[in-house]
């Protein structure tokens, strides 16, 4: 089981490529997956990120217990998940999140090497005066996201300088590209790693579909 997390700013186009990913076959993960209870605490406070955290990792465990069996039967199954943001996110947006590095970071290790689910991130990366650009339009239509500091200049610099220096496994770019073109891409960069091929009938080019056991970087078409 395969998890590819699309990191980033608000209006890196996460969302979207996401949904992208979604009409092509793939099964997402944003935060409906997730049971998550309200209760009187900031969201972004330490304690509530910590219980984002847990209660993300709780539910990629049971996906992949219930998997189990479906997999037991077919084998050649490689299940692929896109996720809208990873736990890595609450490094940035918790106080005082630079606690919680380490432990995502070992959290990933165990659940890879105990229940054979890999993490990937993938930073969407967006140049800083095209996405300054990009969140305005955004809110001319959608104003009420100002409460998430959108429209401050000098949140967008925070927020970019956080994501250029964080340790991503993977960082692909969202500029003038199609949406199309950069959702190969991520197809493209990982494909050392997580095997595409049975979804190669609902991905737009196959040519961006390398088989891992493949060698000299022969594409698999």
């Amino acid at each position: 089981m395969n998890i590819i997390c699309l990191e980033g700013p608000h209006g890196s186009g996460k969302s979207t490529l996401v949904k992208q990913f979604q009409e092509s076959g793939f099964e997402t993960l944003d935060e409906g997956f997730l049971d998550m209870k309200e209760y009187s605490l900031h969201p972004q406070s330490l304690t509530m990120e910590v219980a984002w955290i847990s209660s993300w990792f709780q539910s990629v465990l049971k996906m992949a217990h219930s998997m189990k069996d479906n997999l037991q039967e077919k084998p050649s199954l490689e299940k692929i998940f896109i996720a809208d943001r990873s736990p890595y996110s609450a490094v940035y947006y918790a106080s005082s999140g630079y606690l919680l590095k380490e432990l995502i970071k070992t959290q990933i290790a165990e659940i890879q090497e105990l229940s054979n689910v890999n993490i990937f991130t993938v930073y969407i990366k967006v140049e800083k005066e095209l996405l300054w650009k990009r969140i305005q339009e955004r809110l001319k239509v959608e104003p009420e996201r100002i409460k998430y500091n959108e429209g401050s200049r000098e949140w967008l610099e925070k927020t970019v300088n956080f994501y250029d220096k964080f340790e991503w496994d993977y960082v692909v770019e969202n500029n003038e590209q199609t949406i199309n073109v950069v959702k190969g891409e991520i197809i493209k960069t990982l494909s050392d790693q997580v095997d595409f091929q049975d979804y190669q009938e609902t991905i737009f080019d196959s040519s961006f579909i390398r088989s891992p056991s493949e060698k000299d970087n022969k594409i698999f078409v």
